[in-house]
Order: C-alpha cells, then structure tokens, then sequence
C-alpha cells in the first residue's frame, strides 16, 4: 500500500517535472526570446523587424483580397476603399522612407483608383517631430559635443519644419551671426533605410508575380535615388551645380540657392542660409503682398524648362513647399529650397526628350512613334499624354473606351522594358508638379508653350547631332516655320481663355476656368476612356 503510493507520488513528481519543463521549452523560453528579440528591435534597430513584417503582412494581405478576396466586398470601389486605408495605415505607422515612396505613389496618381489618389495626398502633411533629446544626440555625433557653444550662438529646440526624412531648426551661427537653417535627419533613416528598401523590392516581386505588371525593372533605380536623398552632402553638392548653372546663365534672372555652409556640414546635417520668403503653397499672401503669380510661374516654367532640356540637372521634387518668393531690391526673386532628390539626364536622351517634345508640338506621328521605339513603348498616343500632360487628338485612341482593351494597353503599353529610360519615372513626376502649380495659381502661364521653347532651344544650341545640323544651319527651315505658327497659334488659344477667365472673375484660379482645368478635364475624358480614374483637384 505504501510502496503505490509512493509509485503515485512519484509519477505525479514526474508528471508536474514534465509540464514544467514543457512550460519552460515552449512558453517560457520563446517568451523571453520573444521578448529580447522585441526589446532589441525596439532599443537597437528602432523597430526594423516590426516594421518590416507589418509591410510585408499588410501587403500580402492587400494582394490576397485583389486575388481572391473580392467578394468579401460590396463593390470594387469599397475594396479599393479598404485597401487604401491600409497602406496608409502601414506608411504611417512605418513613416521615413515609407511615407517618401507613397507619395511617389501620391503623385503618379492617375493608375491608382480615386481612393489611393485621396488617401496619399495626406502624406504631406507635415511630419512628426523628433523630441529635443533626439535631435540634440544627432547634433553632437555630426557637430561636437559642444555644438550649441562652439558652433551656434543659439539654436530653436523647437522645429520649423518636418518632414518624412529631416526636420529644420532655425539657428544662429557663433562666428558671423548669420541666420541659418540647420536640417537634422531623423536618427531612425540610417539604421531603417537598407531593410525599408529591400522589403520594398521584395513587395515589388511579389506584386509582380500576383498582377502580371512589370513593377522589379525600376524599383532598384527608385531605391538608389531615395538612398541619394539621405545622403545630405549629396543635397549640398546638388544645390552648388544648380547655383553654378544658374550663375552662368544670362537667361535666368532673379532665380536664388541659399548659400551652404558646407564646412559645418554633414551627411546627415545641413547648414544651410535662412530665407524669409512666403512659401508658393500660400497663395492668398502671394496675392495680398503683391507678387505676380504670373513672374513667377514663368520664372518657375524657364528654370525647369533649362534644367530638363539643356542642363539635363534635374531637381526632383519641385513641389510649392520648396519653393519661396521674396523681394529683393524691388524685384521678385524665386528661392529654390530642398536639393536632395534630382537626376542627371544622359545626352541621347536629353537629345530624344527634347525632339519628342518638338514632335509632339508639330503633331509628327512618325517622329513620336520613332522615339518610343528607341524606349521600349508600344503605345503612342498614351505615350503622347504621358509626356505633355495634355489629351491627345488621335482618333483611334479617342474612340477606345471598350475597358477590356484598355486594361490590355495598359499591360502591353512597354514592348521592351530594357529599353525604357528610368529617367522618364521622376521626370513625369516634376512634369506633373509643375502642371498642378500652374493650375493652382488659375494658369497664368501657357506651360506647353514655354517647355516647347526650351526644347527647341536646346536642339538648336546642339550642333553635335547630325540631325540638327540643318536646324541650326538654317533657322527658317520650313519645319522651324511651322513650329513657330503653331507656337502662334497655341498662344491665341491661351490667351482667349486667359482672357474669358478674367472675365469670369477667375483670375487666381478656384473656379475651374483656366486652360489647365480644361486640359485636366479632357485628361480625366481620356484617363476614364481607359478605365482609369483621376482625382479633381
């Protein structure tokens, strides 16, 4: 009797031993993995593996419900919906790098439905701050330890500005008393920038294989400009090539670069002059302080126009937030601000991207159907629209509003995509910066006018390509006649509506009479033609 008990007991010993040991394999060891591994994610890599599975899950997700989840929805319009809402949950949640690739997303738009266009804009808003005590430990790894003595006379704690990879702080420099703007890239960028792109292009994969859609052929271009971007030694040395082309330009007036303080500079610190200007995002001041939107425009459209056609030194991210206007000695001055994202133009194509635009004007099929062979492009006439922003008058594409077919021009609209320049990514995306500004400010300007003058231009000045020597050789070519008639032509156009616009009381803008509203409304015409959607602004 006492011997099974004993038995009993110690089977019960055992028995607890093993629960316990199974507690401690299963649970308790994988907890405090777990939970080291979270702590070190957390402390160390601020997050990288959280942020990179919560990606890669809310992106699989979103392609399983395009799949094969569609009638857990109402509609396509409500799956669209839900979607949206996740990305920008996932971008917002992640920020940094995440938020610049949504609104590069944001700003190619029109093949994403409405709910994507509406959703993306949000991410301009101004970003989060950094606390003090974040930027403070980045400034003594760039500066010194003894920054805010040796270097600064004083330094505001709290930001002027952020953004998804810096934020600026107003400064006064020690040793001159100048007023600067000191930009402080977030101490998250360094350590998340590798993993956030190579998460990217495996996203980028994927979504390729699920959809069919060339995405991989330019994710690695976008991620090399991005990693360009946080390098901020990178940004001054794009600002000082801007300033120096600009100096030795006598067609460019009353175009401004604030001055870099690169001897304080950094990678991840930039120095900067500090400008007081009114910013091109706030035009009732513009209007109220009496700046000509107009001068300002063609300032803008003439800059843009040189750097594409004839520097083929692009700055990249154009948008009215790095743009601002001040008077000096009496006179307007256009103030560039940001140069972290641009783009070098390689001679053929600054050549070919001039002369398609030349072609364009003139209505030259051949000519425009020759450069999109060089590129890889099937189809012109949305080529066409792509490039100038502006409805095509082809016959043939007008009538094609069968959504079936046009989903197969939107997935054949690359022949061959090694053919394709990636340049044409960001520079339809400047293009389409520099056509929403134009429309904000009620069209002042007839853009398709000026960017065709500086195409032209460019050709003309380029004695090296055989095919131009017969333009530069003799200016009233028929081809350079005809040019300039429908140059003529195209300013009547612009000036009737400019003028029935002012009639309307609609000389800013806000009532949809510009000839850039009209142009966007017949571009919705096409976009809807070929069962795509764009957001009116």
């Amino acid at each position: 009797m006492q011997l099974s008990k004993l038995d009993g007991k110690q089977q019960k010993s055992s028995y607890t031993l093993y629960l316990s040991q199974l507690l401690v394999k299963y649970v308790v060891v994988p907890g405090l993995i777990g939970a080291g591994v979270y702590a070190v994610d957390e402390i160390w890599y601020l997050s990288l593996l959280q942020r990179s599975i919560r990606a890669v899950y809310g992106f699989l997700k979103i392609a399983y419900y395009y799949s094969y989840g569609k009638s857990s929805f109402d509609s396509t319009e409500s799956l669209h919906q839900y979607a949206a809402d996740e990305l920008l949950k996932i971008l917002m949640k992640n920020k940094g790098i995440y938020i610049k690739l949504g609104q590069a997303i944001a700003n190619q738009g029109s093949v994403f439905p409405i709910a994507f266009q509406r959703n993306f804009v949000k991410l301009y808003d101004d970003a989060a701050n950094d606390e003090w005590e974040s930027i403070d430990k980045m400034l003594k790894k760039n500066l010194g330890e003894d920054y805010e003595g040796e270097v600064f006379e004083y330094i505001d704690h709290k930001p002027f500005a952020s953004a998804s990879i810096a934020q600026v702080h107003q400064a006064r420099l020690k040793n001159g008393g100048d007023d600067v703007a000191v930009k402080i890239q977030h101490d998250y960028i360094d350590k998340q920038i590798v993993v956030d792109l190579a998460v990217y292009r495996l996203i980028s994969k994927i979504y390729e294989a699920a959809f069919g859609i060339p995405f991989t052929f330019f994710t690695r271009y976008i991620s090399d400009q991005l990693m360009k971007e946080t390098d901020f030694e990178h940004e001054l040395q794009n600002a000082e090539g801007l300033r120096a082309l600009i100096d030795s330009d006598s067609g460019l007036r009353n175009i401004y670069i604030p001055k870099n303080y690169q001897e304080l500079s950094t990678k991840q610190v930039l120095i900067s002059e500090w400008i007081n200007g009114v910013s091109l995002t706030d035009k009732q001041k513009l209007i109220d302080l009496g700046f000509s939107l107009g001068a300002i425009m063609n300032q803008y459209l003439k800059l843009f126009g040189k750097q594409i056609f004839e520097y083929g030194f692009v700055h990249s991210d154009p948008h009215p937030g790095n743009l601002l206007v001040r008077y000096v000695n009496g006179k307007q001055q256009l103030v560039i601000l940001d140069h972290g994202l641009y783009i070098k133009l390689p001679e053929k194509f600054k050549i070919e991207y001039a002369q398609l635009w030349r072609y364009l004007f003139e209505l030259n099929r051949n000519g425009i159907k020759e450069v999109g062979t060089k590129w890889g492009i099937n189809s012109i006439d949305l080529f066409a629209t792509m490039i100038q922003l502006k409805p095509t008058t082809s016959p043939d594409f007008n009538k094609m509003n069968d959504r079936r077919n046009a989903n197969d021009l939107l997935f054949n609209f690359l022949s061959d995509e090694r053919k394709f320049p990636l340049e044409l990514l960001f520079l339809s995306r400047t293009m389409r910066m520099i056509q929403n500004l134009n429309q904000t400010f009620g069209s002042p300007v007839n853009r398709i006018n000026v960017l065709t003058i500086e195409a032209t231009n460019s050709l003309l000045k380029n004695t090296t390509n055989s095919n131009l020597i017969f333009w530069s050789k003799s200016l009233e070519s028929w081809n350079l006649i005809k040019l300039k008639l429908v140059l003529f032509t195209s300013n009547l156009v612009f000036y009737f509506f400019r003028i029935k616009q002012i009639l309307y009381g609609d000389r800013y803008g806000g009532k949809g009479e510009g000839i850039e509203d009209y142009i966007e409304h017949y571009m919705n015409n096409t976009a809807r033609s070929l069962g795509l959607e764009l957001e009116h602004k």
